[in-house]
């Protein structure tokens, strides 16, 4: 019996370990090896005050900049560091693309011409809205009985 559970237990070792090593091995790709894309421009910029900046163009014509510094500064609950940049670069179809934004207290925003934007607002429902928000609020709340007091106690 001692000798079945040893062999049992090989045989699941051998049958793991070759499940593992099928996937530990990195899937073979047929392309050429990524060619190393030099930097041809590059500047950086640190103040001790919280301000920054950088830039840089690389030799495929990405190119990235930003800039940022701290927003009432020393106003302790009212610092905000602010950043706004932009890069570019070409999608792998040819067509350039281009972001710019900002990060700030109301968070990041982005534009661009790829970036998705929500289809606009039909006008009817602009109107409608226009429409509501015109009329004199109403606050008709229904009235509740009060429950009558018994026995005479009163609340305290």
């Amino acid at each position: 019996m001692k000798m079945f559970i040893t062999a049992s237990l090989g045989v699941l070792l051998v049958a793991s370990l070759a499940a593992a090593d099928q996937y530990h091995h990195a899937p073979e790709y047929d392309h050429a090896p990524a060619k190393q894309i030099p930097i041809v421009h590059s500047e950086s910029y640190s103040s001790h005050d919280g301000s920054y900046k950088f830039a840089y163009e690389s030799g495929n014509g990405i190119t990235a900049q930003e800039e940022g510094f701290v927003k009432n500064a020393g106003s302790k609950d009212h610092e905000v560091q602010v950043a706004h940049g932009s890069y570019s670069y070409t999608d792998p179809h040819g067509v350039p693309v281009s972001l710019s934004y900002v990060a700030d207290e109301n968070g990041f925003q982005v534009q661009g011409s790829h970036v998705p934007t929500p289809p606009p607002v039909p006008k009817e429902l602009v109107d409608a809205y226009a429409k509501a928000a015109s009329q004199p609020q109403s606050h008709d709340e229904p009235e509740y009985a009060q429950p009558a007091q018994q026995h005479g106690y009163s609340a305290y």
